[in-house]
């Protein structure tokens, strides 16, 4: 039913953590497939990814093509970054909300789904006009992050959202209509430090600057 497609680099100190909740996912048969779009890790990602049973793909002219074709059984797809960590709930209302979408018979009205980042005020908070913003902003731009995690149908992703994704970007966003913001939440996965010299290394590569730090 679902498909993930994870963007990744020298991720190997937080992506356990991060595939963490996608293993009762898959034991119930939800995530179907996984994976990796890699911009040149030169660390254990790649172990990671044989371990975990997802594909690695080296990311090239077209990433999300690419990702698309390695994993190809979910009708939906999942994209995360590789500190996107999904908070516990998030399987049932991915779940649900991939139900009733399917019952959805209008294009037009079909929905996208987005998790909501750990630092977005609860609905009744106190900090009323914090919250007001943030409802504002989103509505506004309709758009959502990698990091948050974006559930999106696939043909969706492959016909009307293709090329739409900057991969390169610090913090890759997807605008769309009719994005739905999930009550689930997602957090970022605390990566190590790096040495200098590695970071020197990462910075020549051309590493993307949301990347740099694991």
């Amino acid at each position: 039913m679902l498909s993930v497609i994870i963007r990744t680099h020298n991720g190997e100190h937080v992506l356990l953590e991060v595939l963490r909740p996608l293993i009762s996912a898959a034991a119930e048969g939800f995530v179907r497939d996984v994976a990796f779009v890699d911009f040149g890790s030169q660390d254990g990602t790649a172990l990671i990814a044989d371990a975990a049973g997802a594909t690695l793909v080296a990311a090239a002219h077209d990433p999300l093509a690419d990702a698309l074709e390695a994993a190809p059984r979910g009708g939906w797809v999942l994209l995360l970054d590789q500190r996107t960590v999904l908070s516990a709930g998030w399987l049932e209302e991915s779940l649900t909300f991939v139900e009733r979408q399917e019952r959805v018979r209008s294009s037009r009205r079909k929905l996208t789904g987005c998790f909501r980042p750990e630092h977005e005020p609860e609905e009744g908070s106190a900090d009323l006009r914090r919250r007001l913003a943030v409802l504002a902003l989103n509505r506004l731009a309709s758009s959502a992050r990698l990091s948050q995690g974006i559930l999106i149908r696939r043909a969706d992703l492959k016909t009307r959202f293709a090329g739409r994704i900057d991969w390169q970007a610090g913090d890759p966003a997807l605008r769309v209509p009719n994005l739905l913001r999930l009550r689930s939440r997602s957090h970022l996965a605390q990566p190590l430090s790096l040495p200098s010299d590695t970071a020197d290394e990462q910075s020549e590569a051309g590493v993307p600057a949301g990347q740099a730090s694991v």
